[in-house]
């Protein structure tokens, strides 16, 4: 098992080389490491509304995705449950961020991945998004993690990816620094 991937390796479909160049590339012109990310939305019906995400700025110019994605949310109890709630949107992109992490990490470090599996949980009292009581945080009070990885690692390296995953991810940093 290969402990670093070289430059021109894919590992895990993350394709090293372009990974490798990026930080050296944003290492010479930290300038280029500004991104912005922009949503679109629009209200449908009740508690409904409709995202469509195309266009971002990176590296110094403006990109569209290969196609608009588009994302509905609403709610179970007020809405009509036509797709799911935000808060669920929420922790699918902590979902989805973190496991990028560990695909990359895995990638940078020549690791093979067979299987990434986490479950993330938000606990919430609706009573301050309800405006029923004032002190009640209209946030989640807690939220919690948990994997599965199969990987050609030991223990030890899969608690590893998994916390550097955690360290360098933009949206648990929005969630623990608000």
């Amino acid at each position: 098992m290969s402990t670093t991937a070289t430059p021109t390796d894919e590992v895990n479909g993350v394709p090293t080389a372009k990974l490798f160049g990026t930080i050296a590339k944003l290492t010479e012109q930290p300038e280029l490491a500004a991104f912005t990310f922009t949503a679109r939305n629009e209200w449908i019906e009740g508690t409904a509304s409709t995202s469509t995400m195309h266009e971002w700025h990176g590296a110094g110019a403006d990109h569209l995705h290969v196609e608009p994605f588009g994302a509905t949310a609403d709610h179970p109890t007020l809405g009509h449950g036509h797709g799911p709630t935000p808060q669920e949107y929420v922790l699918h992109a902590l979902a989805a961020c973190l496991t990028a992490g560990i695909a990359t990490g895995a990638a940078a470090r020549g690791i093979a991945l067979h299987r990434v599996r986490s479950t993330v949980t938000g606990q919430i009292d609706v009573r301050g998004v309800l405006g029923i009581d004032g002190d009640v945080r209209t946030g989640f009070e807690a939220v919690d993690v948990a994997f599965e990885v199969d990987a050609d690692a030991d223990d030890a390296q899969v608690d590893a990816l998994i916390a550097a995953a955690g360290k360098y991810s933009a949206v648990f940093d929005m969630l623990a620094n608000p």
